[in-house]
């Protein structure tokens, strides 16, 4: 038992989650956390999400996105970057609350 966590890529070698970059090592955190979420509660919890998207790249943080609009969850997002808000407005279920973004 190891307390290393490991991705197998489509090669078959396993691969140090450090030796990844930081956007994919965030978004394999992100899966992590709504597939907990999706086995501790049979309701549809919300999701919390601040400054989760720090370090996505722009095609990483769109198909997120479009995941995220599709499952039916509450998803309350937080961010200070515009960037970010940005891209949020294409998606139907996100409302922008507050665009006072430096």
């Amino acid at each position: 038992i190891t307390d290393k966590i490991f991705v197998k890529l489509d090669n078959g070698e396993n691969v140090p989650i450090e030796k990844l970059s930081t956007g994919t090592i965030e978004q394999i955190y992100l899966a992590f956390r709504l597939s907990v979420i999706e086995e501790i509660s049979k309701e549809k919890m919300p999701i919390v999400l601040d400054e989760a998207f720090a370090y996505y790249d722009d095609e990483r943080l769109l198909q997120t996105l479009k995941f995220l609009d599709i499952i039916s969850n509450q998803i309350i997002i937080l961010t200070c970057t515009k960037r970010d808000v940005q891209k949020y407005k294409i998606f139907i279920k996100i409302r922008i609350l507050s665009e006072r973004i430096r």
